[in-house]
């Protein structure tokens, strides 16, 4: 194998664009807060939703890029390999995506002066979204090969679902309330409930009690959504897109010309 069909593999490219992802989002995740929720935080109540916002999207800067990435790569995989042996790199691939977000991300975010509580890493709402959002990634690798087997050459399409999702994921970080009508198609649009996780996990507690106390993990439903999305995703795209393909492919010889 040529070493420029070598460097042309997912397993070569993917993860160092995922790495450079997570550190060229750390300023936008770092401001996130000022920039679209409050850019005027006043009182010791808004003073903690702020801080806990602000760690929540450093120690995720990248996540949202690199599930991205994770889709795009399980379609090249479906493009390079046969079906079944592309799912076989499809996981394993997604999992060194999520570890080279985390090898990036979190020394970078445990660099910023301390002072939230409590203490990143220790806080119940933000491990477990990062559990969520990073078993996120192999899901978004396998279904993204169902993609790339349905939509075969289709570089139209799959540019045009590649806009959709980002269209979805920006809804999601735009979200400031506890979901409203989001709530219905979150499970139907995996980038929106990505996104929507991630902003609302920053947000679950009352502003204006004083002291702040906790007030539902509102991101918690929405990372059920993601994953049991991307599960039903999974399965549904990689079940049925062959036998698409196969009829596709017999009407196409059917028709007369």
């Amino acid at each position: 194998m040529s070493p420029a069909r070598v460097a042309r593999h997912p397993l070569v490219w993917a993860p160092p664009v995922v790495a450079v992802l997570a550190w060229l989002a750390m300023p936008f995740n770092d401001g996130f807060y000022e920039s679209f929720v409050n850019y005027d935080p006043q009182g010791d109540a808004q003073q903690y939703e702020w801080v806990a916002t602000r760690w929540i999207f450093r120690y995720t800067s990248g996540v949202l890029c690199g599930q991205f990435v994770a889709v795009v790569a399980g379609v090249a995989l479906a493009r390079r390999h046969r079906h079944l042996r592309a799912l076989l790199f499809a996981a394993p691939l997604g999992v060194l995506l999520a570890g080279a977000t985390v090898a990036v991300a979190f020394p970078l975010a445990g660099s910023f002066p301390a002072g939230s509580h409590p203490p990143p890493l220790t806080d119940p709402v933000l491990v477990r979204l990062l559990w969520f959002e990073l078993a996120a990634y192999p899901l978004w690798a396998v279904a993204g090969v169902g993609v790339g087997v349905l939509a075969g050459r289709r570089r139209l399409l799959l540019a045009g679902l590649g806009v959709a999702w980002w269209i979805a994921a920006a809804v999601g970080l735009l979200q400031t309330e506890t979901y409203g009508w989001t709530a219905v198609v979150l499970p139907v649009l995996p980038p929106l409930a990505a996104s929507t996780a991630i902003t609302l996990a920053g947000l679950s507690m009352d502003p204006w009690a004083d002291p702040p106390v906790p007030d539902g993990d509102w991101g918690r439903g929405a990372s059920l959504a993601l994953v049991c999305g991307l599960i039903a995703y999974a399965l549904a795209l990689n079940l049925a897109s062959p036998w698409v393909r196969g009829h596709l492919r017999r009407r196409d010889v059917d028709v007369p010309g």
